[in-house]
């Protein structure tokens, strides 16, 4: 599974942003799920971030598929409960469904009225009118427009909105009862709230008498637990949120990695940033895998999450085990390589960074190194006694490079930017040059060997050869 078509976790700044919208009929979620699952070349994107940093007179940028939509935690959230037309909470939709390149679509581009589409060619295929547009799988994307959001197609037309088949709920007198995949009713109207819609067999409620727990499709109470408010089960897990006065924002760590790798590229190549939500795990028991009691608890990836409590960093699996015990680490300026399962992150003590290896908690760089960022495509660049290095991943030097240079994540094809200062080159994976940009003041990863690349303030995408396949144009550009 490559970056370009996995589900993704984000774990970033932007998290801190106000919660998003439901999607399709416009209410506003009772919560935001911060976990996004990967497997095989699905995407479910329910979410967006996009993330710049400046260096000099550069930005560089990491971004998914989703444009310019509000967000709130990670990179990627689902967003429940899924209110029927009728309002009322459906089962959870975890949909598969390919590349957006599959079906024609290279880029969304930003004109003066709003967002469109470019194919493959760097032909518009959707005129630039929408406020917001999302690849949601399946060859469907999701808009907003004057009156609110839909379903188009890649050529534009409009498309029915996805209905996941399965239990559901029904409201009556108030409070809420299941019916089944027929809508025939399964129980009388029990439950004050649908916290939570079915997934995994399981759908977190609020009972009459106030308590909060799981049921599965006939009504079964599996568990009952003490939470606020819980998003749908992934893989066993859910998460599960508690209340708070208010959160202190000054634990919020740096979201950027500055001077080495760039926050710009790989999907899976993540900067590290503690959102200030209070949440914690649970089992589809209803036994609790992460304490929210923590002092912060990080959006669960496929490998575990990182724990913070009483100063000491760890990161338990999905077991609630830790894989790396707790001590004096800090996560601002590390990077987390999902799809390796790797993370980098620094030394308190002498403000150096390592890695490690998530599968086992195995340190496999020690604390001796200044900067460390994974590129993809078995290619990482670190920094170290003033020397900056591209590297392969088991540490053999590729080659040095200019120190203080940037480099953003390789695509699929082997290319990356190197940038210093003005001066930005595409490199393939030994770091020759394959071309200097001549005509360009900010770049974004390499994808489908097409990449956006800013001139004169505006967006345009050039091939792997350096050549304009659309000029620059638009105000914003971003690959799909």
């Amino acid at each position: 599974m490559n970056y370009r078509t996995g589900k993704i976790l984000l774990i970033t700044s932007l998290l801190l942003l106000p919660a998003a919208w439901f999607p399709v009929w416009g209410e506003e979620p009772a919560f935001l799920y911060t976990h996004i699952h990967r497997e095989g070349s699905s995407v479910t994107r329910e979410e967006s971030r996009v993330e710049e940093r400046e260096s000099s007179s550069k930005t560089t940028t990491h971004s998914d598929v989703s444009v310019n939509l509000p967000s709130a935690p990670s990179a990627g959230g689902m967003v429940y409960p899924y209110l029927a037309k009728n309002k009322l909470p459906r089962a959870s939709i975890q949909r598969e469904g390919g590349d957006a390149w599959d079906y024609g679509v290279s880029a969304a581009f930003k004109g003066d009225k709003g967002w469109g589409l470019l194919g493959r060619q760097g032909e518009e295929l959707v005129p630039p009118v929408y406020s917001s547009i999302r690849y949601e799988g399946e060859g469907l994307f999701l808009v907003k427009g004057k009156k609110g959001f839909s379903y188009i197609t890649a050529d534009g037309k409009p498309a029915a909105p996805p209905i996941e088949e399965g239990p559901s709920f029904y409201r009556e007198k108030g409070k809420y009862g299941i019916s089944d995949r027929a809508g025939k009713r399964v129980t009388a109207p029990l439950y004050r709230q649908v916290l939570a819609p079915f997934s995994e067999g399981i759908a977190l409620v609020e009972f009459s008498n106030g308590q909060k727990g799981g049921v599965d499709e006939t009504g079964k109470v599996l568990f009952t637990a003490d939470f606020d408010s819980a998003g749908p089960y992934r893989k066993g897990l859910a998460e599960y949120r508690r209340k708070v006065n208010r959160f202190n924002w000054g634990v919020v760590a740096g979201a950027v990695l500055g001077g080495l790798g760039g926050s710009g590229g790989s999907d899976d190549m993540l900067p590290l940033s503690y959102d200030g939500v209070k949440r914690g795990y649970m089992d589809s028991h209803g036994r609790i895998i992460v304490d929210s009691r923590a002092d912060e608890v990080y959006p669960m990836t496929d490998w575990g999450t990182f724990v913070k409590n009483k100063g000491l960093l760890g990161f338990v699996n999905r077991q609630g085990e830790y894989i790396i015990p707790p001590g004096r680490y800090d996560l601002s300026g590390g990077m987390l390589y999902e799809k390796e399962g790797l993370v980098t992150m620094k030394d308190r003590a002498s403000g150096k960074m390592g890695a490690f290896r998530l599968e086992d908690g195995r340190q496999i760089m020690d604390f001796l190194y200044d900067r460390i960022a994974f590129l993809g495509e078995n290619r990482m660049i670190y920094e170290k006694a003033g020397k900056t290095v591209l590297a392969a991943a088991d540490g053999t030097v590729v080659r040095e490079i200019p120190s203080g240079a940037v480099m953003l994540p390789y695509s699929e094809e082997g290319m990356a930017w190197l940038e210093k200062g003005k001066d930005i080159q595409a490199v393939d994976l030994k770091g020759q040059t394959l071309f200097t940009l001549q005509e360009g003041e900010a770049v974004r990863p390499f994808r489908h060997g097409l990449a956006p690349v800013k001139h004169r303030g505006l967006w345009g995408l050039m091939d792997r050869e350096g050549q304009w396949v659309r000029p620059p144009a638009y105000k914003d550009l971003q690959m799909m």
